[in-house]
């Protein structure tokens, strides 16, 4: 009886120092992947965030400019311009955004030893790097003039509209087709990223899931859906 007692109790320790192995061991994959997530928020800092890709994009800039003549003290229209441009090959780049090291919008949890879920902002147009097509050749400028023959666009109308193209090319990058293609792209960049620095820092394979903040509840808001 002693024996069996015995036996039971040794097992029971060796069963318990198991657990505490376990714990320290999921405690220590935290503390790792957490300090290596942290530090890698650093190196991604002076780039806005972690970098997506780039994607071509094509927009179109109307400018208006209309004439008016003064007639006993009042503005009577007399003709307007209208200048198109149709500009192609513009570039916009994508980054999942981040504010440095201690950025509370990114997470990375420990599901067990091999699976880590890692939580990012949804990504977004980098507005501080867009590159606007700047060959003449490729940029096609369409005129239209109303009412009066005589009124004819100037060199001005059309740098007037080349003004507009850095911001008409960052609003057509986000549109929410653009971003829910580029969502897809993002989660694999993000996902190939992590998994290597977490493999380096544990020393051993993990699997890393990524999702978006705005999914979590199996919702998806703000500006793209997907």
């Amino acid at each position: 009886m002693l024996l069996i007692l015995a036996a039971g109790i040794y097992f029971g320790v060796r069963s318990c120092d198991k657990i505490s192995d376990a714990i320290k061991n999921f405690s220590l994959v935290q503390t790792t992947i957490t300090s290596t997530l942290t530090s890698a928020l650093g190196d991604l800092q002076p780039q806005g965030g972690l970098l997506v890709g780039w994607r071509e994009i094509d927009t179109r800039v109307k400018f208006d400019r209309e004439t008016t003549l003064g007639v006993f003290g009042y503005k009577v229209p007399v003709g307007s311009v209208h200048v198109f441009l149709d500009v192609p090959g513009s570039r916009a780049q994508y980054i999942i955004p981040s504010n440095g090291p201690n950025d509370e919008h990114w997470n990375a949890q420990a599901i067990s030893e091999s699976v880590i879920m890692l939580t990012l902002p949804a990504p977004i147009v980098n507005d501080k790097v867009v590159e606007v097509q700047s060959d003449p050749a490729k940029i096609k400028v369409y005129i239209d003039n109303d009412w009066m023959e005589h009124l004819i666009p100037s060199g001005g109308d059309i740098d007037q509209a080349k003004k507009l193209l850095r911001q008409a090319v960052i609003e057509t990058a986000q549109s929410k087709p653009a971003l829910a293609e580029v969502r897809i792209e993002a989660r694999q960049v993000a996902r190939k990223f992590f998994s290597e620095l977490f493999t380096r820092s544990l020393g051993r394979p993990v699997t890393v899931i990524v999702q978006f903040a705005d999914e979590i509840g199996g919702q998806v808001g703000g500006q793209v859906g997907g």
